[in-house]
């Protein structure tokens, strides 16, 4: 039995499935997916689901969709909480969306909580404090925040 003539509509399909992946629809597809199990009946499930909501927050910050990456990580937060593997790198995100979204105060604020914390010790992803503190006195100074 020959398969070759299917290799290209096989292909064809797997393109299109990964460009919907990437538009609104395919986006809230992957999010309804990971929040339709209730939190804490299936830890790991659990995890799978934070990661899958973090990973989308993060596609939507690198497609320049802040708004809805913010929403999509303080979901995270609320789900699973400050126990979550990913809270301190969802609270950065969070911050640099505030940034871009032009709410200084909220993303300072962040900073300083990051900081308190010492989050890249707990969470690598999350710069180190020296980095935290530079990004804060700038935003302060530029935008003459307290």
């Amino acid at each position: 039995m020959d398969l070759s003539g299917l290799k290209w509509p096989a292909i064809f399909v797997v393109v299109v499935a990964v460009i919907w992946l990437g538009t609104s629809g395919g986006v809230s597809f992957m999010v309804d997916n990971f929040v339709k199990a209730t939190p804490g009946e299936n830890p790991g499930r659990d995890k799978s689901d934070e990661a899958g909501l973090t990973r989308v927050a993060g596609f939507l910050v690198m497609t320049f969709r802040y708004e809805w990456a913010l929403e999509v990580s303080e979901l995270a937060i609320e789900r699973y909480g400050q126990t979550g593997a990913n809270y301190w790198n969802n609270k950065h995100r969070i911050s640099r969306c505030y940034e871009k979204l032009e709410d200084y105060q909220k993303s300072y604020t962040i900073l300083q909580e990051l900081m308190a914390a010492n989050a890249h010790d707990i969470d690598d992803r999350v710069p180190d404090n020296e980095n935290l503190r530079l990004r804060a006195e700038k935003l302060k100074e530029v935008h003459e925040l307290q």
